[in-house]
């Protein structure tokens, strides 16, 4: 569990679900169950179970969001899921053979060369592994799909294979497209050392790489919480977060951990080790909803801390703070503006930028009316403001930048959420690009159902702002990477 408290932002609906105790599928087809060969389960169709539970998302294409990266095993559920999560029809998150087929080519390729690394063979053996192995007996006369037909052929001709025997051949196996079969693909995984972790596979490979220059595109995540982070997903230090693609080399350049806990604080220590993650900047803050929880003298004693954390090496600004008026009463608010206007009388005095939460109320009275009538009694019209997780609509960005022209909106993965906040959308259309930055909030907001965010969204909130203001992926990194440079005051 997260120290303190964690932010309500809806709660997650079905996290949990219902056991089940019978069969799956209609009882009058219990007669046909069959036990799935990697699990042992037993199901009425053990290709769908197998496709969906055992196998990456990209193996089945046909069945798959291109978009969400989700395998649903039926086309039908596909169509279901365009209408319930996209909001359309539109071919564009299904796989298409121009603009998917090659990437696809490639996933399988770089699934079935990291396969061989595992077992261990050269990519080549795979093919005699599977005639010997006597577990693969039970693929005999094993034959692909019709429907599977385009694929294979397309498998082939990408990587320039001429197949020696018919294509809908697949056990036993002669070529590398006979590997492709679902039972044999899923049983191949299950040979290797922590094979479940394939599951979540994904590199590119390409066998026959042109010469080509790959594209460096550098991202930066402004707003993360480390310390919460490595506790929910009990890792030791951040992930490489970079990603190989077929022409681009995608990496998380640097990230700034907000800690706004003060129980949570680092140590002097503890900030040294941290320090040795080049990629790393912090902001140190007293998050609102710390106030009703503590008395007055805790609340200076964090105060007169946080003047000297401010002025430690690689801190880049003061927050998150602000004001929350979720569960609060008036006197909390009241108490909250004070030990806001605390905050930014620091920022003011160190020259710092500010990082702003700011939830609750709306219309009359705001919470963002109140916050920003706080700001502009302390701060100059030309202070640098980080509006953390903006999910307000025009008027109320126009509103924020008539009042502090240096300020930047963090956009969070609340944009990838379009079922849930569709009004974020044409927020962002009617936004400055230049006024735009990226946040994850992790591991707070997740836009695929888990538990626990992460700072790789920062590429998929960058992919959308580049759909969105109908830009390359190149010019949204530049664009917002500078945006953080600039606010935060970073040499680079």
């Amino acid at each position: 569990m997260m120290d303190d408290f964690e932010p309500d932002y809806e709660p997650i609906e079905g996290e949990i679900p219902e056991p089940r105790s019978t069969i799956r599928g209609s009882s009058k087809r219990k007669s046909k169950v069959q036990s799935c060969p990697i699990c042992q389960g037993r199901f009425t169709n053990v290709r769908r179970h197998v496709i969906c539970s055992h196998l990456p998302w990209y193996t089945s294409p046909l069945t798959a969001c291109w978009t969400c990266k989700l395998q649903l095993a039926q086309e039908k559920l596909v169509q279901v899921h365009m209408v319930n999560i996209h909001n359309s029809q539109e071919e564009q998150h299904k796989f298409d053979t121009l603009q998917h087929g090659k990437r696809w080519t490639y996933l399988m390729n770089g699934l079935l060369d990291d396969i061989a690394k595992r077992i261990p063979v050269k990519f080549e053996g795979l093919i005699k592994f599977v005639q010997k192995h006597s577990d693969f007996s039970i693929c005999s006369g094993g034959v692909h799909h019709w429907s599977d037909m385009p694929l294979l052929k397309l498998f082939n001709e990408v990587n320039i294979y001429k197949p020696s025997h018919l294509l809908h051949s697949a056990y036993p196996p002669t070529d590398p497209h006979s590997l492709l079969h679902w039972k044999i693909l899923a049983l191949l995984i299950a040979h290797t050392e922590s094979g479940e972790n394939l599951v979540t596979f994904e590199r590119e490979l390409e066998l026959h790489p042109t010469q080509r220059t790959k594209h460096l595109v550098s991202l930066v995540d402004s707003h993360f919480h480390l310390d919460l982070y490595l506790k929910e997903t009990r890792h030791s230090g951040l992930p490489s977060l970079t990603w190989d693609e077929t022409d681009r080399h995608v990496e998380i350049q640097f990230l700034i951990s907000n800690y706004c806990f003060p129980r949570n604080w680092p140590s002097s220590k503890d900030r040294h080790q941290l320090r040795k993650d080049k990629r790393l900047m912090f902001t140190f803050g007293i998050h609102p909803r710390m106030v009703a929880r503590e008395t007055r003298r805790q609340m200076e004693s964090w105060l007169s801390d946080l003047e000297v954390l401010v002025e430690a090496k690689n801190v880049c600004a003061i927050g998150e703070c602000g004001l929350d008026a979720q569960q609060a009463s008036e006197r909390d608010i009241s108490r909250q503006m004070e030990v806001l206007d605390s905050q930014l009388q620091l920022a003011k005095a160190k020259q710092l930028p500010v990082v702003i939460h700011c939830r609750g109320l709306s219309g009359e009275d705001s919470t963002d009316d109140r916050c920003l009538g706080v700001m502009t009694k302390v701060l100059e019209k030309d202070h640098r403001i980080h509006r953390h997780c903006f999910g307000g609509n025009i008027g109320m960005y126009r509103k924020w930048k008539s009042y502090f022209p240096n300020c930047k909106f963090g956009i969070s993965p609340f944009l990838l959420m379009e079922e849930k906040y569709p009004d974020i959308r044409s927020t962002v259309c009617n936004m400055d690009i230049n006024d735009i930055i990226i946040e994850t909030d992790a591991p707070y907001l997740s836009n695929k159902g888990g538990r626990t965010g992460c700072p790789s969204m920062t590429y998929d909130i960058a992919q959308k702002l580049a759909n969105l203001f109908n830009v390359s992926l190149m010019e949204v990194a530049c664009v917002t990477t500078s945006n953080v440079l600039k606010l935060y005051n970073i040499k680079h």
